[in-house]
């Protein structure tokens, strides 16, 4: 049975597409409609254009611009306003991600593949995307536990020991 969302082949005991999740049958939530993206693809050309062209069923939407949105400003929902989910990103904005737990969620379903835009559509990935995404949140955690230790040796050192700790610029002054 072929999926009328993405044209993916199911067994025939599948209820719901085990790539895209749409309803193959009729069940408990009802007479399955058909579904399709909301956004009219443009049609396939025999010979692609560009050498990087998309394939088809991806969006307009960068699989590495979501990671890293989510990153580093998941937390006021500007991931999902870039991925097209208005509400949730008001939502996402005025609970602040719900302290981080939302932000670090939406963070793991990009990187899962899971996340698609408004639209329905894939995100756009390059083959080197999860790399580029991994290393930079690597080196965040490395830098912000550089920074904290620093910071908790500067404070151990200005309040136990009672070494001021000046940060006044060095050079001559103006």
């Amino acid at each position: 049975m072929k999926c009328p969302r993405c044209g993916e082949e199911n067994s025939d005991e599948r209820v719901y597409c085990w790539k895209c999740m749409a309803p193959l049958k009729s069940g408990a939530m009802g007479a399955v409609l058909p579904v399709t993206p909301t956004r009219a693809r443009p049609p396939a050309s025999p010979v692609p254009s560009t050498p990087a062209a998309t394939p088809a069923g991806t969006g307009e939407k960068s699989y590495l611009v979501a990671a890293l949105l989510a990153w580093f400003l998941g937390f006021l929902g500007i991931d999902r306003f870039y991925l097209g989910y208005i509400g949730l990103g008001v939502i996402k904005l005025l609970t602040c991600g719900l302290c981080g737990i939302w932000q670090l969620i939406d963070f793991i379903l990009i990187i899962a593949g899971v996340m698609r835009d408004a639209d329905g559509n894939e995100l756009r990935r390059a083959p080197n995307d999860w790399i580029i995404v991994l290393v930079i949140v690597v080196a965040t955690i490395i830098l912000q536990i550089f920074f904290g230790g620093f910071t908790f040796i500067a404070s151990l050192l200005q309040h136990k020991v009672g070494v001021p700790i000046d940060l006044k610029p060095v050079g001559p002054n103006l």
